[in-house]
């Protein structure tokens, strides 16, 4: 027996001390895994990548994401991070001063601005999609539907050429996973920032209200206004896009979800009940900075810690029937946008852009399914998306 079919058959309590976030072959038995731990285990300490624990619990996980001083968000990567992304990457008190500063520009009411602009995007790429009968949702729809909207929200730049090279540099981090490209991405959005803060010209969007932020009484260095700007871009186009592919995959999977996703009310609470079944973001990470503990289990300073979103969204202490995507859920406290004071900064313009898009999409299509000649694949990792999502439909 190799390997591989040894990971794929050791028992679960065995497999659960040396569980990898990030192996593909373990990502098979995520779910197996993180059940057992929210059932016998809930604070799993890993070997893998030098040794972290899990946080399993949705009660445990709050705590942790509700307790900056004792867990700190300064590396939120379980693997690190390439530079410093405020507000992602900040603990109180500068990560106020930094939501502060962004709020009001990714608020519901803001961002109604863009709208008309996101949904022409939307018809766009539906124009050269649909006539087909079917493509690959995620690379032909989801993510140059959402990088485009963040180029146009994020950036607001008038230079075509760098707002294309900009969506090309997303698509590759998000797509093909090219590490160098974020380090272009961050090398652009300086060269934007520079252009905007020489010219002097005062503009209502977030490029200039980071330009504009303090922390501490001083302006942001350019570092920090770089790393502001690019995890805007990236996390925005993450999340987006994994949530739009895990609908539609339900959508294929259930038709009867059709008629729900065409009623105009449902983004007000079955989207809810979406991402909480389907977290696009799995986890992210806190680094312990005193002695303490989460559920009996002893933390040290200097300890790192996996919070994981999307076990904390399957609990069945907090969630009944958790496994079930359940429409009449009368409280629906999801994780899926994070808890506490981090949650994500971009949840109402995820939330715009995937009602607009599936307004659009049913517009244009219904009986939405998967080719009988085709298979979905998935990723494992930090994003539970769909790396390969091919769908067939008739013409609405």
């Amino acid at each position: 027996m190799t390997s591989l079919d040894n990971q794929k058959t050791t028992p679960v309590d065995e497999l659960a001390p040396h569980f990898d976030l990030f192996d593909p072959v373990h990502g098979e038995r995520l779910w197996e895994v993180m059940s057992y731990a929210r059932s016998s285990c809930p604070v799993v300490k890993t070997d893998a990548d030098d040794g972290y624990y899990i946080v399993t619990r949705y009660d445990d996980v709050r705590t942790v994401l509700e307790d900056a001083a004792t867990f700190s968000s300064e590396q939120a990567g379980l693997r690190g991070v390439p530079i410093a992304q405020p507000p992602l990457t900040e603990d109180p008190p500068n990560h106020l001063e930094y939501r502060r500063a962004l709020n009001p520009y990714l608020s519901r009411s803001f961002l109604a601005r863009y709208e008309d602009d996101i949904r022409q995007h939307a018809r766009e790429l539906l124009d050269k999609l649909v006539p087909r009968g079917r493509f690959e949702f995620m690379t032909d729809f989801a993510v140059p539907f959402t990088s485009g909207n963040l180029a146009r929200v994020i950036l607001d730049d008038h230079n075509k050429e760098r707002l294309t090279r900009a969506i090309e540099l997303a698509t590759e981090i998000s797509s093909a996973g090219r590490h160098e490209a974020f380090f272009e991405l961050a090398g652009l959005a300086e060269e934007l920032l520079r252009e905007r803060a020489e010219s002097g010209s005062e503009r209502d969007d977030i490029l200039s209200a980071i330009i504009r932020a303090t922390v501490q009484g001083r302006p942001l260095t350019m570092e920090e206004r770089v790393g502001a700007t690019t995890i805007l871009f990236t996390g925005g186009l993450d999340t987006t896009k994994a949530a739009l592919g895990s609908i539609v995959k339900h959508l294929a999977d259930d038709p009867s979800l059709e008629s729900r996703l065409r009623d105009p009310d449902w983004i007000k609470g079955d989207l809810d009940e979406f991402l909480r079944h389907a977290s696009p973001i799995a986890f992210m990470a806190r680094t312990v900075t005193r002695d303490t503990e989460i559920a009996g289990c002893p933390l040290r300073p200097g300890d790192r810690v996996a919070i994981h979103y999307a076990s904390a969204n399957q609990d069945e202490t907090r969630f009944e029937n958790a496994a079930e995507l359940r429409f009449d859920r009368k409280r629906n406290p999801h994780a899926a946008f994070g808890l506490g004071p981090h949650r994500c900064i971009g949840l109402h313009f995820a939330r715009l852009q995937i009602e607009v898009g599936f307004q659009e999409l049913f517009k244009r299509i219904t009986n939405v399914r998967v080719p009988a000649d085709e298979q979905v694949r998935s990723a494992t990792g930090v994003v539970l998306t769909h790396e390969y999502l091919p769908i067939e439909f008739d013409i609405a």
